[in-house]
């Protein structure tokens, strides 16, 4: 089954644009890897919250993607960029509509 996963980030107030973009070139790293979809969002009401949003084949596959990339220190960069650690909620889609 398909699966989403929400990745929460909390951004450190002068370090903003360095997880954008940071967070913008990992996005083929994700694609190369099997995720099938991802989209990087910023919070309208406060600019240190972002949101990823991607799709995988499945939580397996998203949790090997990031134990692989944390093993090779692709998370050091999170160290001086973050507030505070970052989140992941794996969800299934219990209804879809597009107009």
């Amino acid at each position: 089954m398909i699966t989403t996963v929400i990745v929460s980030f909390h951004a450190k107030t002068d370090q903003v644009k360095a997880l954008s973009v940071f967070l913008s070139d990992v996005q083929k790293a994700v694609l190369a890897a099997g995720g099938l979809s991802i989209s990087l969002l910023q919070d309208q009401d406060d600019p240190t919250r972002f949101f990823e949003v991607e799709t995988w084949p499945s939580a397996d596959h998203h949790k090997e993607f990031v134990a692989g990339a944390a093993a090779a220190g692709a998370f050091a960069p999170f160290d001086e960029l973050l507030a505070a650690p970052f989140a992941m909620n794996y969800l299934d889609t219990v209804k879809h509509s597009a107009a």
